[in-house]
């Protein structure tokens, strides 16, 4: 676990998502009340409560848990952390609420998405009650102090994905609305997941976001970015580069993901980043595959 400074009111805390550094965030964003963006997953919740009170925050000072969207890196630690902060409220896209009451139907998706060789990295979600979870796509958060969090939507990697704009900084929690951007691990692209990625929808958040005036991006997968207009170009390059891959492996006839993940992400099996190019890369051309397949019958 790490902690960072991000800005004079928000901290990261890197819990070692998927039991790596540098691989996931949750931030802490604070005013008179308290907000974490993002959970993680439920693995990560001890090294998130150990950063908080590493902050000096305690359990009950914590009004908000805000979620980009459902997938278990981003929301699966919710329910630990609604029980672990009594006071706090959670926040996620009204499509999605029914998926944190009840999970049963989230998991095996994921599992299948993931594949079996990430999968044990993933942990589980708790339920959690219906009264404690609120719409975010609208959401408008005053925390006090001149922080105040806008949700915005941003679909396209998920249906459900809400980005949050700090009004006090100009800087936009991005999620996964844009790409990973780990540099760490050379790892600089986009994730595009079965079952219900939207190519077109996801070229128009990019537009949006390039309009927007935003002066940094927070990343979940990783960290502050000032060079904003770079990461939204590399991002859409790398989009662009494995639309032009897959629609020419469909062109062949050649729908072998594993395959095609080696040309899109060419990780050795002992780079430090190969679990994550193999699974979240596989779970992308696997994404992509299925769009451009759906389109095509159209």
């Amino acid at each position: 676990m790490e902690i960072f400074r991000v800005d004079d009111h928000i901290h990261a805390i890197d819990h070692d998502l998927l039991a790596r550094p540098g691989v996931g965030v949750t931030y802490v964003v604070r005013g008179d009340d308290i907000a974490l963006i993002e959970t993680g997953t439920s693995l990560t919740v001890p090294a998130t409560l150990a950063g908080l009170q590493e902050l000096s925050i305690l359990p009950e000072q914590v009004g908000h848990i805000i979620c980009t969207h459902v997938h278990m890196d981003h929301a699966g630690g919710a329910g630990y952390l609604a029980d672990a902060l009594p006071r706090a409220q959670v926040h996620i896209h009204s499509m999605s609420i029914e998926h944190l009451v009840d999970p049963s139907r989230l998991i095996p998706s994921v599992r299948r998405a993931v594949g079996e060789a990430a999968w044990p990295l993933h942990g589980d979600i708790l339920p959690i009650p219906a009264e404690r979870l609120s719409p975010s796509e609208n959401l408008h958060l005053d925390l006090g102090q001149d922080v105040v969090l806008e949700g915005w939507y941003t679909p396209g990697h998920s249906p459900d994905h809400v980005a949050y704009w700090d009004r006090k900084t100009g800087g936009l929690f991005a999620g996964d609305s844009t790409s990973l951007f780990m540099e760490r691990y050379n790892l600089l692209l986009p994730i595009t997941p079965v079952p219900t990625y939207n190519l077109a929808a996801h070229r128009n958040t990019f537009a949006m976001l390039r309009q927007a005036d935003i002066s940094r991006l927070y990343i979940t997968h990783y960290g502050p970015h000032d060079n904003v207009a770079d990461v939204l170009r590399i991002g859409e390059e790398k989009l662009d580069e494995l639309v032009e891959i897959v629609n020419s492996a469909l062109n062949r006839g050649d729908e072998d993901v594993p395959a095609i993940n080696a040309r899109w992400v060419p990780y050795a099996e002992d780079h430090p980043g190969y679990l994550i190019a193999q699974s979240w890369g596989e779970m992308s051309v696997a994404g992509m595959l299925r769009y451009e397949k759906k389109r095509r019958q159209q």
